[in-house]
């Protein structure tokens, strides 16, 4: 009903429907979980009271007070309750004393103390009946967790206990390595003790941030979690502290947990409820598939860490169940898996086959059955020993462990790592020799792999055998291409509408022949994919027909179930396809299944890695990586045109790069090889790419980089010049033989052996001029016989006039065919016809046309017939896309238009009368577009090439400038024409006027008598004084504006191409060669010479009929025998495998990878010196406790000698005892102590001086009015004692003067994140001892002296450790209290000390700042104030640093050179403290021993307080004036930005 209200809610107000929507999705959510889950309550009837005495208050079996049960507030009083030992009780049980219903706290957990994360988590409080099958749903619906791969349950001590770091660290590490490399979850009891804590503290250290991949499920108790109050409400962020009371019983929930299952059995304070509910959450998931594709389920195993009794008979539950569950248990993390461990290894079995124990233990299964029950399934027990130097690693030792625990099949483990995606599990421990693998299933893990897009699998099925020839097939093929896993989006189904221009149906099975199409649609051209051609529709529709006619056709074993039943299974032989000598289909050459099918798919899937690894594989690599250029750049063009997704299209243009940069290395790589061989790469056939050549797939790429490298352009070079073998003034020797055609005998030609890598078109071959190509099974020897046979006629028939004319003709061809040669010839032409184009333009038309008309006429009808041959000759198809390639050239264009306005204005030319003239004015418009055509003959020069390139690029990128300086223009132009002439009547002129004046004005020409229209004694029209006001508007928009932008515009765009120029100029180069390549020899007009000699052949081909092979063979490539190929193949994978190596060895010497590995190393040594230190650590503290005990003894031994001594001395004691006794005020001189009290004082005494610091003990002397020499007697007796055990103490006592020290605490502020500094309240005792004397090291303003502490009170020195203690010059203070009159020394200290602190907070803010760039951290030692008691002087006393004492700048601004990276991170440091205070203060005089510093100077400018607040060292202004000369800015300042801000000039403050 609530639904149904909300959604007639979104009808009722269309203005909110997506509110109201969203508010019908959150109720249908919010009402599920509520009428799902269930919450338990005791119900307060029939329950067991229990009393530990009579006076306490009766508690029920829940775990809560009677009184807080809210159904018995009406109930019986107090008095009524039966007590201990009346009536009969009733047992508490779960099902019968508590009550459902919906359950009231779910939502989300926002953990308080996490600042550094974001851990939000979700919690449901769910009843522990709770069904294994909503909870999974809940998981997995509503709270978007993955599907899990793989279950980790965690088990072990629920108390805090302690774990060794080498067990912590594979823990961690291997717990999480394992879920996240897996995609499985991990199940803990949640809380924030105990094993669940070291769980999330694995997490935080090696998790990830995203909640939907941190996936720990804590299942803990609703009743023992601390403040579970504070989670009940309905879908809300609930705060959580997760710091528990230490006087509580309860428990926190760990904060680095992702989701929480809070099972409520109505206890309260009681564990253990939460397990049977997780027990059957284990297995519900493990009935789960652990993929769509894979019919395996979810694996489960226990890890066991620490634990007690109740861990061992869980763990044998679990071995035994069915499934069993294997238990994975870490050895050295004590208690119960230390006892597991422990009986794991003591276990073995007899070769009787009978299970012993180790003989030392004196077990037996007979009278121990548990051990019996354990040792049965003792092979789902995994012990990982992480002491082991031969243990794996930890995470693939569990996944192993899951493996083998589950004792399945061969298939199906490699099924499980296939959803994994842990190749490395499957080679060590699956696919391994030996292992038998039944038929198909391979095959099926191989088309699984593909599915998955695991590309490690299939690396690994590769290389254990599995070949592409034995594993594709047609149904496959398409079953991959229909598949729904990866990032498709039914873009494929796109293109296939796009081609087809249909729509498809939802569910539409995309065939090869589909597919095919796709390829050719994104190629272009004139490409034609195999899937298209009519041998393999033949194929296709054979094998469709033959499946369709058998109504009993069974499935192909290799077939997926998963295949459409619209289309029945293909079926093939397993063998490689072999050349048949007759068939039904024709003797073509059918599908042969390859690398390349497979490639071609995981480009169009967008498989960007899956296409990387199956690129190197196969043969023709660069030829493919230009094939998935193309396809990758078409693919991203037509997501733009789509208005699809940006991102997606910029990821397309991304791959496509990145293959256009493979090609360019490859070619690269081959090319410094064999130059000779790269260029046969160029130009070879492709016959499996449409017998393209790779040359043309790349111009087709647009990959300039790779037309622009010198392997290619040695290749044009060569097919520019041809056979003429010319250097040096190419174009005086062509033009002189053009000329003169007997001077062609005087050229130098190319040898057959220099243009063997140069490709040669059909109309050479068919003159038998070069190497034809051979027929489909002839080798090389069979190709150059029939080379042989073709170029040179028979000896017995040749005579020497034969050999002579055959010579001269072969030169003459030679020279004539030559692309550089047949432009001289059509550019001679050309500019012949437009001097003869020119002339008929110029002087009189006369009613006739002359012989230079008839001549131009001629020409370009010729010109016309060229063109129309170009269209007919091209390589597409289809006559529409002839067209279209033909039109898609710029020069294509204009010729078209220069064509037809000619043969507009022949035909009005012929008219006597007024169409005569219109013809002529034709003719002069029409020369315009032929002059312009002389810049196509300029681009073949690489110098004016280059800038009609920049020309170009100007022209195509100004269109959006121009178009919004013609709206400023008619904007001005209509408003004031129409002010000036009001009575304008309609005509052609009135445009005219709009745009000439306002046209001309951009180009300064301003009509300045006009500008004025009231001026003379013309009448002013109204309006016309606005006029003026407009023009300089306009002028000012246009002239200074967009003039200037256009400008600025056209300088930047030349300054972007004259960088690229040179390459674009290569890159059209092709063009320019092809153009020449393909045109006839002679020039128009007697190019149709030539057209003739075309048709003739054409005639010929088609009376004898040419193949389809033959005319896809149309073109300028080089036609290569079997044996010539096979070993240009081999070739190019020779390069790829060293291209390959040479890039695996950079990667590994790269900085990054050393880096890498340092750190690797680091951390290995980290956790070994961790291990030591902990070592050590120990056995300083038990030496320690051990010379604390040993001194205990020694001090009781000597205070027992000394009572013992007192005790037994007579009448005839020497004088100083009797002495000794009267300071005690026992007795008069001579007396001794006789009482018991008397005696015990002494005791008493002697143990107060042991216990208490000297310090104390004079002040107690004092007090209790004892003899300085009594006191001393007592002290030199305990120094003496003590003189055995610690000589240093003793020592200290007896040398040092009393000093106090103060110190600076850190205060918080009001103010979060900050603190103030503040004095201590009082100041600490220490004894000091001089070490050297006074002068040694003082400096201008103090005097320094080392000393030594020798006793220190709550360790506010370090004894043992040398301090230097400073104080103020006299004359320093004597000339400070000239200025300050009431500051003292004291006063003077504190400010040293204060400025020492401030330099010391901007150096940790500056620590903090820093780039990533800067290592160096240097800092400022402590200083406190120190008070000598002897003299009663105020001092500063720091640590004492060792090594090299350098100073890097001085209070003047003054600094060094710096030469090395310490050094211009301090005189940065300097700089940022000046623009970081904002030019308030400045630290300078920096100076100490390597990254530890002291006594700086704080410069603070002189407006900014009134008193010199950090001491005699502050200089103002002056100093910082200085330091911004003086500052040489480094790359430190560069990199925290402070470049150039130096260099503005310093202001000193305005008083």
């Amino acid at each position: 009903m609530r639904l149904i209200v909300s959604r007639l809610s979104c009808y009722s107000s269309p203005r909110k429907y997506c509110v109201n929507l969203l508010c019908v999705v959150f109720q249908s959510r919010k009402s599920w979980i509520e009428d799902t889950f269930c919450k338990r309550t005791c119900a307060g009837i029939g329950i067991c009271l229990s009393f530990a005495s009579l006076s306490l208050t009766p508690r029920c079996c829940c775990g809560r007070l009677v009184g807080e049960h809210t159904s018995l507030e009406t109930g019986p009083s107090m008095s009524s309750w039966p007590g201990p030992g009346t009536g009969q009780q009733e047992e508490w049980s779960v099902e019968c004393h508590t009550q459902t219903s919906a359950t009231d706290a779910y939502g989300t957990i926002d953990f308080q103390d996490s600042a550094g994360r974001n851990c939000h988590a979700k919690y449901v409080r769910i009843a522990v009946d709770a069904k294994a099958e909503a909870l999974l749903q809940l998981m997995r619906s509503e709270w978007q967790m993955e599907r899990p791969k793989l279950l980790l349950t965690v088990h072990g001590g629920t108390e805090n206990f302690p774990l060794p770091l080498k067990v912590r660290q594979a823990f961690s590490k291997g717990l999480i390595t394992a879920a996240q490399s897996t995609g499985a979850w991990i199940l803990t009891d949640g809380i924030n003790t105990g094993v669940s804590r070291y769980v999330g503290e694995a997490v935080k250290t090696y998790g990830t941030h995203d909640l939907r991949k941190r996936n720990a499920v804590g299942v803990t108790p609703w009743g023992v979690i601390e403040n579970h109050s504070d989670l009940i409400g309905r879908d809300v962020l609930r705060p959580y502290q997760p710091l528990g009371n230490p006087m509580s019983k309860r428990v926190c929930l760990n904060g680095l947990h992702s989701h929480f299952l809070l099972v409520d059995d109505g206890t309260l304070g009681k564990h253990g409820c939460q397990q049977g509910l997780r027990r059957k959450l284990e297995r519900h998931v493990q009935l789960q598939k652990i993929h769509p594709r894979l019919n395996q389920g979810v694996p489960v195993v226990c890890v066991v860490v620490e634990g007690g009794p109740d861990i061992v008979s869980m763990v044998l539950e679990y071995v035994s169940s069915v499934p069993p569950v294997p238990v994975f248990v870490f050895e050295g993390s004590g208690r119960a898996a230390d006892l597991l461990a422990f009986l794991h290894k003591q276990t073995a079995i007899d070769r009787c086959g009978v299970m012993i124990f180790n003989p030392g233990l004196g077990l037996t299964w007979v009278n121990h059955p548990i051990l019996a029950h354990f040792y049965l399934h003792k092979t789902q027990i995994t012990i990982f020993d992480s002491e082991s130097e031969d243990q794996q690693e930890a995470d693939c030792a569990i996944l192993t462990a899951t493996l083998k625990g589950t004792k399945a099949s061969p298939g199906e483990q490699l099924s499980t790592a296939l959803a994994w995606d842990r190749a490395d599990i499957a080679k060590k421990h699956i696919l391994v020799y030996g292992q038998h693998w039944q038929v198909g299933s391979l095959e099926q893990a191989m088309l699984d792999a593909l599915v998955m897009d695991r590309v490690g699998f299939v690396k690994l099925l590769i290389d254990n055998g599995m070949t592409m020839n034995r594993f594709l097939t047609v149904s496959r093929l398409e079953e991959l291409y229909n598949t729904q896993q990866g990032p498709t989006d039914n873009f494929l189904h796109l293109l296939v509408e796009d081609v087809k221009q249909t729509h498809i149906p939802k569910g539409y099975r995309v065939s090869i022949i589909d597919v095919g199409q796709v390829i050719e649609y994104l190629i272009g051209g004139a490409y034609r994919s195999t899937y298209t051609r009519k041998h393999f529709r033949a194929h296709y529709n054979l094998l469709y027909a033959h499946c369709k006619r058998r109504a009993d056709c069974t499935l192909h074993p290799h077939q997926s179930p998963n295949s459409s039943p619209s289309r029945p299974p293909f079926f093939r032989t397993a063998q490689p396809y072999k050349r048949k000598q007759s068939s039904e289909l024709g003797d073509s050459p059918l599908f042969v299944y390859n690398f390349n099918d497979l490639f071609v798919w995981a480009v169009l899937q967008r498989r960007q890695q899956m296409a990387l690894f199956l690129w190197q594989h196969g043969e023709e690599a660069m030829a493919r990586a230009t094939v998935a250029c193309k396809l990758y750049r078409a693919m991203a063009y037509e997501f733009r045109q789509s208005n699809m997704d940006d991102t997606t299209a910029e990821q397309l243009k991304t791959y496509s790069m990145d293959f256009g940069q493979l090609a360019v290395d490859v070619l690269d790589r081959v090319f410094r090889q064999n130059e000779r061989m790269a260029m046969k790469l160029l130009t070879s056939e492709m016959e499996a790419w449409s017998h393209f050549t790779c040359l043309q797939m790349a111009v087709s790429s647009r990959l300039r980089p790779f037309v622009s490298h010198s392997c290619t352009q040695m290749l044009l070079t060569d097919l520019w010049t041809g056979r003429l073998n010319m250097r040096k003034n190419s174009w005086f020797k062509i033009i002189l033989s053009i000329l003169m055609p007997p001077a062609i005998l005087l050229l130098e030609f190319k040898s057959k052996a220099e243009m063997s890598h140069v490709p040669q078109s059909q109309e050479a071959l068919q003159f038998g001029w070069d190497t034809g190509r051979p027929e489909d099974g002839q080798d090389a020897e069979k190709g150059r016989a029939w080379w042989e046979s073709c170029s040179v006629p028979e000896a017995d028939t040749i005579t020497p006039v034969t050999t002579q004319c055959f010579f001269w003709t072969r030169r003459l061809y030679d020279f004539y065919t030559a692309p550089v040669v047949k432009f001289w010839f059509h550019t001679m032409s050309y500019l012949a016809f437009l001097m003869l184009f020119s002339y008929t333009v110029l002087v009189k038309m006369e009613d006739r046309p002359s012989t230079q008309e008839w001549l131009v006429i001629a020409y370009i009808i010729s010109t016309a017939v060229e063109k129309t041959r170009e269209v007919f000759m091209s390589e597409p198809r289809k006559p529409s896309q002839k067209l279209k390639v033909w039109f898609g050239e710029y020069w294509n264009v204009t010729d078209f238009l220069a064509i037809v306005l000619f043969l507009v204005g022949l035909g009005l030319r012929w008219d006597s009368g007024s169409y005569r003239t219109a013809g002529r004015i034709t003719y002069c418009l029409d020369i315009i577009f032929w002059y312009v055509r002389v810049l196509d003959l300029l681009a073949v020069n690489q110098h004016a090439g280059a800038y009609l390139t920049m020309i170009t690029k100007m022209t195509s990128n100004m269109f959006y400038i121009v178009v919004m300086m013609a709206i400023v223009l008619l904007s001005f132009g209509v408003s004031r024409k129409a002010i000036l002439s009001p009575d304008e009547a309609l005509s052609w002129s009135l445009l005219k006027d709009v745009v000439n004046q306002p046209y001309w004005m951009m180009f300064g020409e301003v009509y300045a008598g006009e500008i004025d229209a009231c001026e003379g004694d013309t009448p002013c029209v109204p309006g016309a004084f606005l006029t003026p006001f407009l023009q300089a508007v306009y002028l000012f928009f246009q002239y200074i504006i967009m003039v200037n932008i256009l400008i600025a515009f056209f300088n930047n765009v030349y300054f972007d191409m004259k960088s690229i120029s040179n390459k674009l100029w290569k890159y059209n180069r092709y063009r320019y060669i092809m153009t020449y390549q393909e045109k006839p020899w002679l020039p128009p007009p007697l190019i149709i010479l030539s057209h003739m000699t075309l048709c003739v052949t054409a005639i010929y081909r088609k009376h004898r009929g040419s193949s389809e092979q033959e005319r896809d063979s149309c073109g300028l490539k080089l036609y290569l025998g079997q044996e010539d190929l096979k070993r240009l193949h081999e070739f190019e994978e020779r390069c790829l495998v060293s291209y390959f190596h040479e890039k695996n060895q950079n990667v590994l010497c790269s900085q990054i990878n050393r880096v890498r590995a340092t750190a690797e190393r680091a951390e290995e040594m980290g956790v070994v010196m961790g291990e030591v230190s902990d070592r050590v650590h120990f056995i300083q503290d038990t030496l320690q406790v051990l010379d604390s005990q040993l001194g205990q003894l020694q001090d009781l031994s000597a205070l027992a000698v000394d009572t013992l001594t007192l005790l037994s001395a007579s009448d005839s004691l020497q004088q100083e005892e009797a002495r000794l006794g009267h300071c005690l005020g026992i007795a008069p001189e001579g007396r001794q102590p006789e009482s018991l009290e008397e005696k015990n004082t002494f005791v008493f005494l002697v143990f107060i001086f042991l216990s208490f610091p000297l310090s104390f003990l004079k002040n107690l002397a004092m007090l209790v009015d004892i003899d300085c020499f009594c006191f001393g007697c007592i002290q030199k007796h305990a120094i003496a004692s003590l003189i055995p055990i610690f000589p240093v103490v003793a020592w200290s006592l007896a040398a040092g003067e009393e000093v106090s020290v103060y110190s600076l605490e850190e205060v918080e502020a009001a103010v979060p994140e900050s603190s103030i500094s503040s004095w201590s309240s009082q100041g600490l005792s220490a004894v000091l001892q001089p070490l050297s004397s006074e002068g040694c090291l003082d400096g201008g303003l103090r005097r320094a002296t080392l000393v030594l502490c020798t006793w220190a009170e709550r360790d506010v020195l370090r004894v043992g450790c040398v301090y230097v203690v400073k104080a103020i010059q006299p004359d320093v203070v004597r000339t400070w209290q000239r200025v300050f009159h009431s500051d003292t020394p004291l006063q003077l200290c504190l400010r040293e000390i204060q400025q020492q602190r401030a330099a010391q907070k901007l150096m940790h803010v500056f620590n903090q700042v820093k780039p990533e760039n800067m290592p160096h951290s240097p800092r400022f030692l402590d200083m406190s104030l120190l008070h000598w008691h002897s003299d009663g002087q105020w001092l500063t006393i720091e640590r004492n640093m060792t090594g090299d004492f350098r100073k890097y700048n001085n209070n003047t601004g003054e600094e060094i050179a710096p030469c090395c990276g310490m050094e211009e991170t301090l005189l940065a440091f300097s700089h940022w403290t000046y623009q970081y205070s904002c030019r308030e203060l400045l630290v300078l005089d920096i100076q100490g021993v390597g990254s530890e510093l002291t006594d700086p100077s704080v410069i603070r400018a002189e407006d900014k307080s009134d008193d010199m607040v950090f001491g005699p060292a502050n200089l103002g202004d002056a100093a910082i004036h200085s330091f911004v000369i003086k500052h040489t800015c480094n790359s430190c300042c560069e990199n925290l930005g402070l470049s150039g801000e130096r260099k503005e000039p310093f202001r000193p403050p305005l008083l």
